[in-house]
């Protein structure tokens, strides 16, 4: 299994790359979000750029040639993994809807924006839906992340201890950044806390809002 892929890059096609990995180039698919992420590297030439791809390996029985799908981060690729475990949803579908950064996508899918999932390439009516169904309770750490932040999460995303600090990050957070109404999200959290009182994290009270809103 390849997991890593560090060389330089030789080629730059319409939707992947030719990575020279000591001697062997590697053509290596790449989401939109990665093209974008990597448009100042240099291709060939004397002073090609030389880059690290986070890669997933897929090969299947029925697409026995390998396809490698290359992110610029853990991050990215940790959701791209998320993505096809949704019905209808394989490699090359997750991969070419990749088209905006993944905090961007992890809020439209918390919020339950199909209009917005849909206008993904390859993400029709029915597979909005069923990212909304499958993914709305666990994609609270993608929602945090920032475009141009190395793909973690920010360092504020851990809550504070104090039950009045968690609630007052996660309404920050629902409101100014998930697209919530200040009422609704309110009323999400008190309900959430309402069920589980011992929550300690921004994280696990985010898995219990949406886990509480496909009740």
């Amino acid at each position: 299994m390849i997991a890593t892929l560090t060389g330089v890059l030789r080629r730059r096609l319409e939707d992947r790359v030719i990575l020279e990995c000591a001697g062997v180039g590697y053509e290596i698919f790449l989401p939109p979000i990665a093209f974008r992420q990597l448009e100042g590297a240099s291709a060939g030439g004397d002073k090609p750029s030389e880059l690290t791809l986070v890669v997933y390996y897929h090969a299947t029985r029925d697409q026995p040639r390998p396809v490698l799908i290359g992110f610029t981060s853990d991050l990215d690729k940790e959701f791209f993994e998320k993505l096809i475990t949704v019905k209808d949803i394989g490699p090359m579908v997750a991969a070419r809807a990749l088209a905006a950064p993944v905090g961007e996508l992890a809020a439209a899918i918390a919020r339950q924006d199909e209009k917005s999932l849909r206008a993904l390439p390859g993400i029709g009516p029915q597979k909005a839906k069923n990212i909304v169904a499958q993914l709305q309770s666990k994609v609270a750490k993608f929602a945090l992340a920032r475009e141009g932040a190395g793909g973690e999460p920010p360092a504020a995303a851990p809550a504070p201890p104090a039950a009045d600090g968690l609630r007052e990050l996660v309404w920050e957070i629902m409101v100014k950044q998930l697209g919530h109404r200040p009422s609704e999200a309110s009323q999400l959290i008190t309900d959430a806390l309402r069920r589980r009182p011992g929550l300690a994290t921004a994280e696990e009270l985010f898995d219990e809002i949406y886990r509480g809103t496909k009740a």
